[in-house]
């Protein structure tokens, strides 16, 4: 009698699959930006949680020891491998910036300025909120938006003011009250600005 029980009870690696549609939102979802996103992030939330919780459940009651430390080990196993990633350049915002960076680029060259201008260009990245964080990606052909704030030429702070009028297309490195501004360099002379509300509701 005890060998069903047994043959049951195996170290598994199947229980990261539970949690890739929870991961999987942070790396699609800008194929449809225009879903609802905030619902869709709390229904597999809540549906992760449940699977999570009634697993524990069924293999705690059963003595399933193998398949509990599987379960737990999981979500640990695949924020190692993300972060693996990451630390080699692999995350969500630079493999769509690469299957996406020609289409930016193909605006960018219609850009006409006068007298060699250096182009300054912004489009919106990800303006879902869902980690109480705006993303814009910059193109700045000077670079000058990478540097610390004060520090960018009066020639620069003039084009950005004019982008802004103009074309609505408007970068604000100065935080207000609960607020962080934060620049990453995600290709040649593109950026990613992400302006945090840590403290925003909900």
């Amino acid at each position: 009698m005890p060998e069903p029980v047994k043959r049951r009870d195996r170290f598994t690696w199947t229980y990261a699959l539970w949690l890739l549609p929870f991961l999987a939102q942070n790396w699609l979802y800008w194929l449809h930006p225009q879903l609802d996103w905030w619902t869709i992030s709390l229904i597999i939330w809540v549906v992760t949680l449940i699977a999570v919780a009634g697993s524990l459940c069924i293999n705690l009651a059963q003595r399933r020891w193998r398949r509990l430390v599987s379960l737990l080990i999981a979500s640990l196993l695949l924020l190692v491998l993300l972060r693996i990633l990451a630390a080699v350049g692999i995350t969500s915002d630079s493999v769509r910036f690469a299957l996406t960076k020609q289409t930016y680029l193909a605006e960018i060259e219609r850009t006409d300025l006068p007298g060699g201008e250096q182009r300054f260009r912004t489009f919106v990245w990800d303006d879902t909120f869902l980690e109480k964080t705006y993303s814009t990606l910059v193109y700045d052909e000077s670079d000058e938006v990478s540097l610390p704030r004060g520090e960018q030429s009066a020639a620069w702070q003039q084009r950005v003011q004019i982008s802004c009028s103009e074309k609505k297309e408007c970068v604000d490195l100065d935080s207000g009250p609960d607020e962080y501004v934060n620049i990453r360099k995600i290709g040649e002379h593109f950026y990613i600005l992400d302006d945090s509300l840590p403290n925003a509701f909900p």
